[in-house]
């Protein structure tokens, strides 16, 4: 059969045997793939950096449509996110949440234009050096968003009447915020200026955001914990390394 050729994003990768890794892929024309990379690792690898987590690439696939693992031929480097990870531990530690993160959502064997072009985004503003604090929030944003799970931050999610400007609080059995007649909210609230942000975020690309977040990290953390039925490993690296450097 002829190769599957496709732009595409490395999530992660896998040893397999003496000499070859097992890769996760979001391509641009059928979402989230698995191939056989061989000759991947030992003395002279033949992708070389390629295959590095958030490398942006261009790939050959070959294997029937549909099968869980393809055999990956050419893999052209277009952009990688080495250097980024070079700068320090914590852009090393914010893009391995980005690649798992983006794993996380992405489906299987389907393509999701949107995403894509959000991976792409991300890792075009880590590689031009904007904060890894803002890409985070704003990555978990759009994914919670486009798949359905971020709240509406306008109206209420009780009787979807318009919500004022200023902070927002969430209510966990109504999956929103509320008003303050439809309250009292169980959740956590959003402070004005993290909702300022979530305004700004979803209206311009990432590298255009002017304001940062304050405490959005751990509303947004429950929600992919809700939404996934597990936490993250990268959440859990993250969280070890911070309590290692503050005591």
């Amino acid at each position: 059969m002829p190769p599957i050729s496709s732009d595409a994003i490395v999530l992660r990768t896998f040893k397999l045997g003496e000499s070859s890794k097992i890769v996760v892929l979001l391509t641009r024309e059928r979402g989230k793939l698995r191939a056989v990379a061989k000759g991947a690792r030992g003395a002279r690898p033949r992708y070389q950096s390629a295959l590095e987590p958030l490398s942006e690439v261009r790939v050959s696939l070959y294997g029937r449509q549909g099968t869980e693992l393809y055999r990956l031929g050419e893999c052209e480097l277009i952009r990688s996110a080495f250097r980024a990870g070079e700068r320090g531990l914590d852009e090393a530690l914010a893009l391995s949440y980005f690649a798992e993160l983006l794993d996380a959502f992405a489906q299987e064997g389907e393509a999701e234009d949107a995403v894509y072009r959000l991976a792409l985004a991300i890792v075009a503003a880590v590689d031009g050096g904007t904060e890894t604090g803002v890409l985070g929030r704003y990555l978990e944003a759009w994914l919670l968003k486009l798949h359905g799970i971020y709240p509406p931050l306008d109206h209420c999610a009780g009787c979807d009447g318009p919500l004022p400007d200023g902070e927002r609080r969430y209510h966990r059995p109504a999956h929103g915020f509320v008003c303050e007649s439809c309250g009292p909210a169980s959740g956590p609230v959003v402070d004005a200026p993290d909702h300022d942000f979530l305004r700004e975020a979803f209206a311009r690309a990432p590298t255009a955001v002017t304001r940062s977040p304050v405490a959005l990290e751990a509303f947004h953390r429950d929600l992919i914990r809700t939404h996934l039925e597990r936490d993250l490993h990268s959440h859990r690296v993250m969280r070890d390394v911070a309590r290692e450097i503050r005591g």
